[in-house]
């Protein structure tokens, strides 16, 4: 399929899904897009994807590429924790963190534990045997009084163990939304690493941590900022004004997006991504800019 007939019909798909579904939540929302995400990924997206993660590591073989924000069914994405790890790995992405939504009244801890443990079972259990399974690591993403803010954790916290320890410390989360001062230092202290997710966006709920009060509040006590995102369709150079670490991922609800803005890190200096966010020498990373068409009509269709 040529990229200008591509381009006509995802965007023509995304306007009649915007103008047919306004009024529907959003798991219903999914569901109506599935269908389009799926043809556009099989007849032209995932392939571009593909090629261009190969020329990247053509020119450093230890360069890691992954997608530090996406979300399955366990809270408001549309596809399975399965699905998603495949995809990942058929993409050739090494890592892939899922951060499944800890929102007040609406999604709790257990969706999240759901999801880690889902994800340690996909993993353990990986029977496709032509594809190396992506590394995963246990995550969230906090809905806090001042925006959003994911947390990514080392693999112990697989550990049932440790994996009391989210539950112990965040269950409270569903209740009320603390500071995002408050979550910071507790994934601090459980030795994990905070995500400042699609800084400055706006909604009518805290969504983006606005970038004057994290250069005036989060820089000792955040890693890092959301340099680019698919999802929001921004790029910008946010950890240079801040000084945290550098990140590029999707916000993938569809599995569409995965892929097409990622997070790179070199393994031979790094010896994974949660020492490479601390080191601050990850980097932003535009794979394709060929959904650029869809983000008015995605962002105006889901507003998540």
């Amino acid at each position: 399929m040529r990229r200008r007939t591509f381009l006509k019909k995802i965007t023509g798909c995304s306007l009649a899904v915007m103008a047919g579904g306004l009024a529907l939540p959003n798991r219903a929302k999914c569901e109506v897009v599935k269908p389009f995400a799926e043809i556009i990924c099989n007849n032209y997206l995932d392939e571009i994807i593909r090629k261009r993660i190969i020329e990247i590591k053509k020119q450093n073989p230890f360069l890691s590429l992954g997608d530090l924000h996406c979300h399955s069914y366990f809270s408001d994405g549309s596809y399975s924790v399965n699905s998603l790890m495949r995809r990942a790995a058929s993409l050739g992405l090494d890592f892939l963190v899922i951060t499944e939504h800890l929102t007040p009244q609406r999604y709790n801890y257990e969706c999240c534990v759901e999801s880690i443990i889902a994800q340690r079972n996909t993993y353990a259990n990986w029977n496709y045997k032509d594809l190396n399974p992506p590394a995963i690591y246990p995550a969230l993403e906090i809905s806090t009084r001042d925006g959003h803010l994911i947390a990514v954790f080392p693999e112990e916290y697989f550990e049932p163990k440790h994996l009391r320890e989210i539950k112990q410390y965040f269950k409270h989360f569903y209740y009320y939304e603390a500071p995002v001062e408050t979550v910071a230092k507790l994934i601090r202290k459980m030795n994990g690493v905070s995500i400042i997710a699609h800084p400055n966006i706006v909604r009518s709920h805290p969504f983006g941590i606005s970038l004057d009060y994290a250069k005036k509040n989060l820089t000792e006590l955040v890693d890092a900022i959301e340099d680019m995102s698919t999802g929001h369709g921004y790029q910008r150079d946010y950890s240079k004004e801040t000084g945290l670490a550098s990140i590029g991922s999707s916000d993938d609800h569809l599995n569409i997006l995965m892929g097409t803005s990622v997070t790179q890190f070199d393994r031979s200096e790094e010896k994974n991504l949660i020492q490479a966010i601390r080191s601050k020498t990850t980097k932003a990373v535009q794979i394709t800019d060929l959904l650029s068409s869809l983000f008015t009509p995605t962002n105006l269709f889901f507003s998540v």
